[in-house]
């Protein structure tokens, strides 16, 4: 078990209601939750709209979400970057690599979408 309790306007958290008491001199926990939970919340525990919060926002988890996605497609484009290449050099034409470059163009906007929901 977690005790979550507020402390000069953070959250303090012990595994022992006696170590909370001796440490912080707080007789009585705000809020307990499971190890698990409060492992599966990242251990993230603040206030919030003046409660106790663990875990990342709705909020958050999609900006979260929308980082990794990014990522992927900035992946996607580096794989596919030798297209570029080959057009330059000459040794294949755009028209060859007409799907191919559709994606990324597609790609390129995805990201930018997702950079303004991030920035």
């Amino acid at each position: 078990m977690v005790y979550l309790a507020r402390k000069n306007g953070a959250v303090i958290h012990h595994t022992d209601m006696e170590a909370m008491k001796t440490m912080d001199g707080i007789g009585k926990a705000e809020m307990e939750v499971s190890d698990e939970e409060f492992e599966a919340a990242g251990s993230l525990a603040r206030i919030i709209d003046g409660k106790i919060f663990i875990g990342k926002t709705d909020e958050e988890k999609q900006r979260d979400d929308a980082e990794v996605r990014i990522r992927q497609l900035k992946a996607k484009l580096a794989e596919t970057d030798y297209i570029a290449a080959k057009i330059a050099e000459g040794s294949a034409t755009a028209k060859e690599y007409a799907e191919q470059i559709a994606e990324r163009q597609a790609w390129r906007a995805e990201i930018n979408e997702l950079e303004e929901l991030t920035a």
